[in-house]
């Protein structure tokens, strides 16, 4: 900490000095005022406004607002550019000391269509376009308008559209993010730019999107190089939530409903949201409206299923007796899920101008989702202590189960912040206080039937390496799909979970701005911040037998009794036969009417040993100072500073031992503390109002998750595993530079071409060991065990290209004019070494992405057709090639139609997943699966009215 402090007592005397400075400076005056539509009187956020003949500008800011300060005295004029709108020129006078406020409205281009303004789908293209051109950093916008001519619900799914963006599935939606080729850990996910804190059961750092809705924003913005004053623990980028305010006095009123249709399931989804807004006590000071008010809200429902299969391999005796080796599989399961989710968003805010000079904002945002899962599985295991492959398609003495998961999660986020602006003359002071809190609440129960020792077949044509292996009884008399083989209710399991998360978060911004030399204008920002952190987990597991010593119960009926009548048809969209499942309800029954006979008393070790290996307390101080400049000379922006962050951890867990039937679980305590120097630099060059040239180089981090630094231990000599976090994880740290060349259209568009690199020591990764080969250091005959331990790579290097185009096709003849295309592709390439491996792809990495989609408006009519493809990349990284987890490419097409009657009313229609892709993962080689998975193709239609 003594460091920190001295790093920071460094960078305040070079403040103080770079503050006497620029006070050295002539007296000027202030502009300011709004920027809106001439025709809609809408804000028109990211407007570049000039003073003509001078160096220097201001942006509108998301409501429209624009501040130009250190302006000569005298007559200016003011050069006002926004895409898609023509150049507006206004004189006004600047007098000393003092704020002038000319509020401007901007004309549409002649060349832009009409008809697709009537639509509204350039007017977010339009906002999103101008802020990222105008932005001094390298970023992405997508705005809410945007994300409203897709068919995405929550925000992963609108994030699949951005370039460089990578999205994993979780229930056939979007769920987790990752940028540019680089670990999910490695994005930083903010709403209104602070973190969002992660219940996630992995223990992730990053929470799952599938939470929030997307249509509960008013833009997300993605910053693939983050400026100092942005936390600096992003080498893949920041991903920022941004919720609406209210736009202008006019209310504003959005509702939309509609119902949609999984085919895996046959279930109904459903949809409704609103948004409604207005500004009040407008004057000529603040003509926009001092006080603001929004409210906006979402709920979906849904009724779908996943049809999965899954694997895993180990080594084992080709055949018996020869010695010779061979991956076969350990287990194979197929699983039935029928889910039941149901998403909640609600956004509340309340801004107030005083004035010109002073702003407040209040934002309220909460996000809930419920997932209720009937999980039903089929599984066979080769992998016990008698079981043998005879040949590459029998196995002896194996063990077939079928198993029921009724399993409830409930998750919820509360989001509140404050945030303040004030202008003092040429001082220009902001800051905010924030508190989030997420909580996660699981519940599961899980009963299990067996028959042991049974003879199998891989009846396929490849075996058990077919895509689809399907397997059957070597004894014809013993029939796989016969509920009567399983003879064994052989475990029963009740589990509770709860994880909660907390951010706490106070800061700062000064910025000072200046004229260098009299005609280059700057400011210097510098600022500190606070952010107090937790993240807790308790779980509550309780291993059940029945206790029935005076047969009032017929065990071996047990499974025939709670079966549904119902099996499913056509699974995993072949003709496979899943047999019988056992139905939600008759299971719940059953033990309720029986749970008398449940005892606890052979199983308690175990029930420990679970709740205890999965019980933490760990909490996070972050203390952080920064100090930048950024100067206009002529066409070139040159933006630099420097950012420490100072961060304190702590923890608490449980270190758990078992032998046999004794469990022993010692608490232990612990933690670390770290000092990151965070240099920066972003360059500008403005090749043209609508060309750039960018550059940027600077240095970030990425933090361990919270459960992998908590030193816990999970030694079981029984089951042969040992998992073990790792205390000495340590931050990954990482050079990051970037360049891009942008083009944007007059008629709303851009082309972008760009190239990033990344230097990464230290990275995480999960290192998985099927069997250890020898004893693991501090851990005596643990030769043979499975092994499991987050660690530290050495050094890794990303490389990659993105390519983006968007752009209305005007400029063709006749019907072609009203089509629009969007195509995004990167290139991503990595190179990472740890302590047994090296030449790997870094988990995470996939070497293409791509997006498309093509639209047609056209007097109130639109369809878009969208493609996104995710590359195949390395989920998880074990000690040797053939163990490796990698999740395969994927291609999904979605169609969405609507029609506007009237300007209010809107008729919609969405097709999703329209080619039924699978999510698919394989070990080592493609003929090894891991994981297929089916969600099915969807649809909703529905009705919308604008006011």
């Amino acid at each position: 900490m003594s460091r920190f402090k001295s790093k920071v007592n460094h960078l305040l005397l070079f403040l103080i000095f770079s503050i006497q400075v620029v006070n050295a400076q002539t007296q000027t005056g202030v502009v300011t005022g709004k920027i809106v539509d001439a025709v809609t009187n809408e804000a028109l956020p990211g407007a570049s406004v000039n003073i003509e003949g001078k160096q220097g500008n201001a942006v509108t800011d998301i409501n429209g607002i624009y501040t130009l300060r250190n302006v000569p005295i005298g007559s200016i004029k003011l050069q006002i550019a926004y895409i898609g709108y023509e150049t507006s020129i206004k004189k006004l006078n600047v007098e000393i000391n003092k704020t002038s406020v000319s509020n401007i409205s901007l004309k549409a281009s002649k060349n832009l269509l009409s008809e697709v303004r009537i639509l509204g789908t350039l007017e977010g293209q339009q906002r999103a376009l101008n802020q990222q051109r105008s932005a001094d950093n390298i970023k992405n916008i997508i705005s809410s308008d945007l994300i409203g001519r897709f068919p995405d619900l929550n925000v992963a799914e609108a994030l699949q559209r951005v370039p460089g963006v990578n999205i994993q599935r979780d229930k056939g939606e979007g769920s987790t993010v990752a940028l540019r080729g680089t670990p999910q850990n490695f994005t930083t996910v903010q709403i209104n730019g602070e973190q969002l804190p992660s219940v996630q059961q992995s223990g992730a750092r990053n929470e799952s999107l599938d939470l929030i809705p997307a249509d509960q924003l008013a833009a997300i913005e993605i910053t693939k190089a983050a400026t100092p004053d942005m936390d600096g623990d992003a080498i893949g980028g920041v991903v920022n939530l941004k919720t609406p305010t209210a736009k202008n006095t006019k209310l504003n009123l959005r509702a939309e409903t509609g119902l949609g249709y999984n085919d895996i399931s046959g279930g109904l989804n459903g949809i409704g949201k609103f948004r409604i807004d207005k500004r009040f006590f407008a004057n000529d000071k603040v003509a926009a409206g001092k006080l603001g008010v929004m409210l906006s809200g979402s709920y979906f429902s849904n009724n779908n299923a996943e049809d999965r299969l899954d694997a895993t391999w180990e080594s084992i005796e080709r055949v018996i007796g020869s010695g010779e080796r061979k991956l076969m599989p350990a287990n194979f399961a197929l699983r039935k899920t029928d889910n039941r989710r149901e998403r909640i968003g609600l956004t509340g805010t309340l801004d107030y101008r005083f004035d010109e000079k002073s702003h407040l904002i209040f934002n309220y945002m909460y996000n809930r989702r419920n997932d209720a899962d009937d999980q039903n599985r089929l599984r066979y295991d080769f992998d016990r202590g008698s079981s043998t492959w005879a040949t590459l398609n029998t196995v002896n003495n194996a063990r077939i189960r079928r198993d029921i998961n009724v399993w409830d999660e409930d998750k919820e986020n509360h989001s509140f912040n404050l945030q303040g602006f004030h202008t003092l003359n040429k001082w220009q002071i902001d800051w905010g206080g924030y508190y989030t809190r997420s909580k996660r609440d699981f519940t599961s129960t899980r009963g299990d039937f067996s028959f042991d020792g049974i003879n199998l077949r891989a009846d396929s044509e490849n075996g058990p390496y077919d895509r689809f292996p399907t397997y059957s009884a070597v004894n014809p008399a013993q029939d796989v799909n016969n509920p009567l083989l399983l003879n064994d209710f052989r475990r029963y399991e009740e589990d509770a979970e709860t994880t909660e998360a907390t951010n706490i978060v106070a800061k700062t911004d000064l910025t000072k701005y200046f004229n260098l030399a009299g005609k280059h204008q700057g400011y210097l920002k510098f600022g500190g911040k606070f952010r107090t952190q937790t993240n807790k987990k308790a779980r509550n597991n309780r291993v059940l037998n029945f206790n029935d010593p005076n047969n009032v119960l017929n065990n071996s009926e047990a499974f025939v009794r709670i079966i549904k009548n119902k099996q499913p048809a056509n699974f995993l969209y072949r003709n496979y036969n899943y047999g019988p499942r056992v139905d939600r309800t008759k299971f719940l029954d059953y033990i309720d009417d029986n749970r008398f006979l449940l005892s606890e008393a052979d199983n308690a070790w175990d029930s420990r040993r679970l709740s205890l290996n999965d019980t933490y307390n760990a909490s996070e101080d972050v203390y952080s100072a920064y100090a930048m400049t950024r100067i206009q000379f002529g066409k070139l922006m040159v933006l630099g500073g420097l950012r420490l962050e100072h961060n304190n951890v702590n923890y608490d867990a449980f270190d758990v031992v078992r032998r046999g039937t004794d469990v022993i679980g010692t608490p232990i305590k612990g933690g670390t503390d770290y000092t990151f120097v965070l240099p920066n630099l972003h360059l500008k060059y403005s090749l043209s109002k609508l060309s750039n040239l960018r550059f940027s180089a600077l240095i970030n981090y990425a933090r361990p998750n919270f459960v992998d630094i908590v030193p816990f231990t999970n030694y079981d000599a029984d089951a042969l595993t040992l998992f073990i976090g790792n205390p000495e994880l340590q931050p990954a740290r990482a050079l990051n530079l970037d360049a891009m060349y942008e083009y944007y259209f007059d008629n709303v568009g851009i082309f972008s071409v760009g190239a990033f690199y990344k230097n990464i020591d230290k990275f995480q990764f999960q290192r998985i060991t099927p069997r250890l080969l020898e004893d693991y250091p501090g851990f005596p005959n643990t030769q043979g065990f499975a092994f499991r331990q987050s660690q530290n790579g050495e050094n890794a290097t990303v490389a990659g290209l993105e390519v983006n185009i968007y752009r209305n096709l005007n400029f063709l003849p006749g019907f072609l004019k009203w089509f629009g295309v969007n195509l995004n592709y990167t290139y991503a390439y990595s190179d990472a070494f740890t302590q047994d491996r090296t030449n790997i792809s870094l988990p995470g990495q996939a070497k293409h992405t791509i997006n498309g989609a093509i639209n047609y408006d056209y007097k109130g009519f639109s369809i878009r057709g969208s493609a996104n493809y995710n590359g195949a990349f390395t989920n998880s990284l074990a000690s040797n090639a053939q163990d490796d987890i990698v999740q395969d490419n994927r291609l999904q097409i979605d169609v969405n139609t609507s029609y506007i009657y009237k300007k209010h009313w809107r008729i919609f229609a969405e097709f999703i997943n329209i080619n039924n892709a699978p999510s698919i993962r394989y070990q080592g080689e493609r003929n090894r699966t891991s994981r297929i998975a089916y969600f099915g193709s969807g649809a909703r239609a529905g009705l919308g009215y604008t006011f």
